[in-house]
């Protein structure tokens, strides 16, 4: 079989050389390499660990409540936003398994995550995305080489944001709102509160800030998969726990903030 020579907007983690796709591996000018992993995704993080990201239970919980549909609402509106760019290259920053990064359209598209275990199941479902195991305030990545970059329940690696955006690129930033997952909480905490609503620090221009809210029903199993993937699922007494797996189908609000910043 004959493979072509691929260049990307990826570079060497130890050199900062770009990357070219030879074969199954990427390799810079300097000989370094980088295998591909079965799956499909490249791993470009030097110090390996087995604790980083999000772990196989965590995955499987997060997918299988994606697949029902609740959250479909947000890639869709993600998904029109990064068309109406016409964008040529954007970047996923902390993708997971990919449910958004899938979502979006360009020539060429990067997703970039901790977890292997994310990226395993990202890369096997989602061929048209470039998915690296990296960490999001260390980019393997040239300069200005993106027209979008997203980043939905992340933090904001703000300066490498800025170093890999474009002049005019924009910054999807999506957030829980207020009220996201209110009447779960009501449920696990005798005084339930709603997500406080920081400002970002940042150069690029803030040019929309809004929220999108839509309801939607629950069933006891997905409720379970849903505080999973969420925050809630570390710092809940085991009492909440249980009076989560009571208590039955629950009508939730999925509340997100997203944020447009553009680089003037």
């Amino acid at each position: 079989m004959c493979y072509d020579i691929h260049t990307m907007k990826l570079i060497c983690p130890i050199c900062s050389e770009p990357l070219q796709k030879e074969k199954q591996s990427a390799v810079c000018v300097n000989h370094h390499t980088f295998d591909y992993a079965k799956q499909g995704y490249l791993n470009l993080l030097l110090k390996q660990s087995k604790d980083h990201g999000d772990n196989p239970e965590m995955v499987k919980a997060r997918t299988e409540f994606l697949n029902t549909g609740a959250y479909q609402f947000l890639r869709d509106t993600l998904a029109a936003k990064v068309k109406a760019e016409r964008c040529k290259v954007i970047a996923d920053l902390g993708c997971g398994e990919g449910y958004y990064t899938s979502a979006l359209s360009a020539d060429e598209k990067y997703g970039f995550d901790l977890s292997k275990d994310a990226l395993k199941h990202a890369s096997k479902n989602d061929l048209a995305t470039n998915y690296v195991v990296a960490s999001i305030f260390h980019l393997p990545f040239e300069d200005e080489c993106c027209d979008a970059v997203i980043t939905c329940f992340a933090p904001a690696a703000i300066s490498e944001i800025s170093r890999v955006l474009k002049s005019n690129g924009i910054f999807l930033f999506v957030t829980p709102g207020p009220r996201h997952l209110f009447e779960m909480k009501s449920v696990l905490y005798d005084t339930p509160y709603e997500n406080t609503m920081e400002d970002l620090a940042t150069s690029l221009t803030l040019e929309k800030d809004e929220r999108i809210e839509q309801k939607f029903l629950c069933q006891q199993e997905g409720l379970m998969h849903l505080f999973l993937m969420t925050p809630y699922a570390y710092k809940t007494s085991t009492v909440g726990r249980e009076k989560l797996s009571l208590a039955g189908n629950l009508e939730l609000t999925a509340q997100f903030r997203i944020r447009t910043y553009r680089k003037k």
